[in-house]
């Protein structure tokens, strides 16, 4: 009987450990675009909705880098595709800043608002606009992105 309050007291002990370190291994894997690993982190039931310490889900951060396959996987395993960071950043509106094309057409068709604003009130649509990502505004407009009329006021 003993013996076995030990074990369990060892694995209550050792879990939090491993969540831990699958956690980090997730947001590394995800941060540097390995698809493959990200995958089988998820398989050993880390979170898709897992986010870094600084608060940014591994799907916006993705989105950052342009990791299309990495969010690919992460949204068959159910990261919300709307997740934001402390600043209201989405995975779309990341990509669209970057001018990652494929990706932002990913995100779309998983269901990304085109519309979601920030917490500065940018859109996906305006931060493609202001860096001259042109394929992704169209794609955006394409999606129903609408322009703000306080962005269009802001131009005038």
């Amino acid at each position: 009987m003993r013996s076995s309050y030990w074990v369990l007291a060892a694995l209550a002990i050792a879990m939090p450990a491993f969540a831990s370190d699958a956690v980090a291994k997730l947001v590394a894997a995800a941060t540097a675009g390995r698809a493959s690993e990200v995958r089988e982190l998820l398989v050993q039931g880390v979170d898709a909705n897992t986010k870094n310490g600084s608060g940014r889900p591994v799907l916006v951060t993705a989105g950052f880098n342009g990791n299309r396959r990495t969010a690919l996987v992460l949204l068959a395993a159910g990261a919300d595709v709307n997740a934001v960071d402390a600043a209201g950043t989405s995975a779309l509106m990341a990509a669209s800043a970057f001018g990652h094309r494929e990706l932002v057409n990913v995100l779309l068709v998983a269901g990304a608002d085109p519309n979601l604003k920030d917490g500065a009130g940018k859109s996906a649509l305006s931060r493609a606009t202001l860096a001259g990502h042109g394929g992704v505004v169209e794609a955006l407009k394409a999606a129903g992105a609408v322009v703000d009329k306080k962005e269009k006021k802001k131009k005038r």
